[in-house]
């Protein structure tokens, strides 16, 4: 087994580790179809990671940095052979068959996730990488894509893997390759919560869906036009229709596209599911073409290469197999939520702050009260909904058995409510697309979406990943908040009218959405 293999190994459970150790030497490793089951293995490793700044984790995260240097050797030494290590331990249809450990797949997604992609693997397209300039244009070529990077934490790192990205990370997309006037800025977003963000989608898109053919039922039994308000989950999306033939006319509805699907993906909200999220962004930003886009994309995203394989014409086919590709979204899938963490009082800085702050009684606690009134006063829950209750916790990715997010999650996790009837997620969003104005309007319309509609930003861990909106243009909350035009206009001018102290106090509260601080190895 070479020391690549044995590292990988290292993090999976005992039956996983033979299947792919032996894949990883020998190149190929296959098993006969069968259908899918209903839930994954139970003999597994938990998700579970160690208390985030505790010893254990330390040595976690040494470890990790331990094999990704590894890795990188072995890329050095034989460019391509991880991704086609990955296409043999990842054999789709031992996936679709419950036969791999849920924990054992996401660990390998993860390290699919920090790879660093090279020409070996399918980065960039035959043109740009044969030319004198290289494979990189940080300037898209119109809906083709760029690329500007080679690995997924190049943009998503700052305050924490799967983080969001800095001012300098900025994508420029649907350009004219060259001039950043001709494109569309976009700062990475966060990628944490990600599988209980597309359940709560499911849900409501579920509840929206359900809706619309009551009322065409209510409307053709009645022989009368009738109309109905769309809610889900407490969010309004305007008014739907019906004739007495039940035929809808759905326009009237807000924030959300006719087929009543909630899209929450995408600084647009344009895409439903993290797999059609992922699979656009490998090629738009590395270039690295996955079957599942070779499967659906659309023919400006794919290339005009005229072999259908190799869209691209780099020369690679087969860059993202199934198993990989699936593998990287139950990574995502299965990300940690962020918290809420008002700081106390000076003192719990501790002993090590004394001589370095000056002494004070400050509670942040009344602060945090405080702005958090300041919050729905303003008018900013109104769009970023604090909290919003997932029913039915499980997440679907293709090819393999359910994710039950609240049993397998990354900590910390979804909590089960009584009160409330479900499980309460703080992700101050309402997931839907609101009029932002012309002082934000796209130059160009991204599948169909007005160039001044934004999804709804979900501001969970917002304290770790400035700067903010939806081009990294503001380096602060308040630059944020001026930044709000259009459905965002009356709040801002709200929070501008509020004295320094209140203004104070709703920063303290919107500073206090963060992530668990943990340990971090480069």
């Amino acid at each position: 087994m070479t020391r690549a293999a044995f590292l990988i190994a290292a993090r999976l459970g005992v039956a996983a580790c033979l299947v792919i150790a032996a894949c990883l030497v020998v190149g190929s490793c296959k098993a006969p179809a069968t259908q899918t089951p209903v839930a994954w293995r139970t003999d597994c490793p938990s998700l579970e990671r160690p208390a985030p700044l505790s010893v254990e984790a330390a040595r976690d995260a040494y470890r990790a940095a331990e094999r990704r240097h590894a890795l990188r050797f072995r890329e050095a030494a034989a460019p391509g052979s991880f991704v086609r290590a990955m296409h043999a331990a990842l054999d789709g249809d031992r996936m679709a068959a419950g036969q791999l450990c849920l924990a054992d797949v996401a660990d390998l997604g993860q390290l699919l996730f920090e790879h660093e992609y090279g020409l070996a693997d399918g980065l960039g397209n035959g043109a740009s990488a044969k030319g004198p300039r290289g494979p990189f244009r940080r300037v898209h070529q119109g809906g083709f894509g760029g690329p500007e990077t080679i690995s997924c934490p190049s943009c998503h790192w700052l305050g924490g893997p799967n983080g969001a990205g800095a001012e300098t990370d900025d994508a420029f997309l649907e350009g004219d390759g060259d001039a950043m006037r001709s494109a569309d800025g976009r700062n990475p977003p966060a990628l944490v919560g990600l599988g209980v963000v597309q359940a709560l989608a499911r849900e409501m898109t579920r509840d929206l869906q359900q809706q619309r053919a009551d009322l065409a039922r209510a409307a053709a039994r009645a022989g009368a036009a009738q109309e109905i308000r769309l809610h889900a989950k407490g969010v309004d999306f305007g008014v739907l229709r019906a004739s007495a033939k039940g035929e809808v006319d759905a326009t009237g509805i807000e924030g959300v596209d006719q087929d009543m699907v909630v899209k929450p993906f995408g600084w647009k909200g344009t895409r439903p599911t993290i797999a059609d999220f992922a699979s656009e962004a490998l090629q738009l930003h590395i270039g690295i073409q996955s079957d599942e886009l070779l499967a659906h994309g659309a023919p400006e995203l794919l290339g005009s290469g005229s072999d259908r394989s190799d869209p691209d014409d780099d020369g690679i086919r087969h860059e993202l197999g199934r198993g990989p590709f699936t593998a990287l979204i139950v990574h995502l899938a299965v990300l940690e939520l962020p918290t809420i963490e008002p700081l106390i009082q000076d003192r719990d800085l501790g002993p090590a702050a004394h001589g370095l702050l000056p002494p004070t009684t400050t509670s942040f606690v009344d602060d945090f009260q405080r702005g958090r009134t300041q919050f729905h006063a303003l008018g900013c829950a109104g769009c970023h909904v604090p909290m919003m209750v997932l029913t039915n916790p499980v997440v679907d990715v293709e090819g393999v058995p359910p994710i039950y997010l609240s049993r397998t999650m990354r900590q910390p996790g979804l909590t089960y409510d009584a009160a409330a009837g479900g499980y309460p997620v703080w992700l101050f969003s309402d997931l839907k697309r609101h009029d932002m104005g012309q002082a934000n309007a796209a130059r160009h319309v991204q599948n169909g979406v007005a160039p001044t509609a934004y999804l709804t930003p979900r501001l969970w861990g917002m304290a770790d990943s400035a700067p903010y909106l939806h081009d990294g243009r503001a380096p602060s909350i308040d630059y944020a908040i001026a930044g709000h035009d259009g459905e965002g206009a009356a709040a801002r001018t709200a929070f501008v009218a509020l004295p320094q102290e209140e203004q104070g106090a709703l920063r303290v509260y919107l500073m206090s959405l963060r992530r668990t601080r943990r340990l971090v190895v480069p």
